[in-house]
């Protein structure tokens, strides 16, 4: 359980938790909510049919009333070059419902599945993504570290996060997305 202070000062209690099949429904909702489309929620769907897929990895805050507000998706990507592929993460989505936005709960959902993932024994996560909004987890330009993106985006929002030092030097490549990520 965590605890975060809202912009009235007042504490709330939100929970940070392993998703369970019974939490599907809410976390559609919760991606339409906050894109005001349905691709990723749609893009959530489609990743959990993969073997790319970890539940482990995807996680929900849920308020005080056992409403869900907010879902992070860690899922496995490659990182392949001539010679070899690693397994890397990709975060996609992260969605928060617009109500309980500003509050931190994107970034607890981000703290959590940064911790997880290190705990896992992941070398990196790579997200496309705001440049303003990442950064302050330490994301960097993926290219810094060789990364490239399979398709043509903007190199401050295409970025990568080592998860323990060095764990991304010395490999270069483009990363390379699950089938379930080319409809978005």
């Amino acid at each position: 359980m965590k605890i975060i202070k809202l912009k009235s000062e007042l504490d709330i209690k939100m929970f940070i938790r392993t998703q369970t099949k019974t939490d599907n429904k809410a976390i559609f909702t919760v991606h339409e909510k906050a894109f005001g489309r349905q691709e990723e929620a749609n893009l959530v769907e489609e990743i959990r049919q993969t073997a790319e897929y970890i539940n482990d990895l995807s996680l929900v805050a849920e308020n005080g009333d056992g409403e869900i507000i907010g879902h992070a998706l860690f899922s496995e990507i490659f990182l392949e070059n001539e010679e070899e592929t690693r397994i890397l993460l990709a975060l996609a989505p992260l969605a928060v419902v617009k109500d309980w936005q500003g509050m931190k709960i994107g970034s607890a959902l981000m703290e959590e599945g940064i911790r997880l993932a290190r705990q896992k024994g992941y070398p990196g996560i790579i997200v496309l993504g705001h440049a303003s909004y990442y950064p302050k987890f330490g994301f960097q330009e993926a290219k810094n570290y060789g990364i490239l993106p399979p398709f043509a985006v903007p190199s401050e929002n295409f970025l990568a996060l080592e998860l323990y030092p060095k764990s991304l030097d010395g490999f270069q490549g483009t990363i390379r997305y699950p089938s379930a990520f080319h409809n978005v």
